[in-house]
């Protein structure tokens, strides 16, 4: 085979190459996307059901208990969360509702917090923010 076949060869086996990574990588983030909206979809009640609960008695729920049935009919649970976790915090002013999922590659938190503010652990820990709710934690 001469030189100038195999360097033809050479360029389209890495053009070839370049087009399974660039589908590969559209995949993972869609995926990932796919994941979050779902999480998003089953816990976004929780979350809007917190503040509102917060609004009408000027405290934050003492426990998720206390959301059900008025402002949601039951507390989801999801096959993407491994578990829902509820705190009061900021000395009674605030709450925080973290959803711990391995359903990606690496351990996330889900977390939808009243005052939106987070130590500088927590902000180095970020990962994304997304539909002005949820700020996704590395665990």
């Amino acid at each position: 085979m001469s030189l100038t076949k195999r360097i033809v060869l050479f360029i389209g086996l890495g053009g070839i190459c370049a087009v399974v990574a660039l589908v590969f990588v559209i995949y993972s983030k869609f995926h990932t996307f796919e994941i979050e909206d779902q999480i998003h979809d089953t816990f976004c009640p929780v979350a809007i059901a917190l503040y509102q609960y917060q609004d009408e008695h000027g405290s934050p729920a003492i426990d998720l208990r206390q959301l059900v049935p008025k402002y949601v009919q039951t507390i989801p649970s999801s096959p993407l969360v491994d578990s829902v976790e509820y705190s009061v915090i900021d000395q009674g002013k605030a709450w925080q509702l973290s959803l711990h999922s391995m359903a990606l590659s690496k351990p996330r938190i889900y977390c939808c917090r009243s005052t939106h503010e987070f130590t500088p652990d927590e902000k180095h820990r970020i990962l994304l923010q997304y539909h002005q709710m949820w700020t996704v934690l590395s665990e």
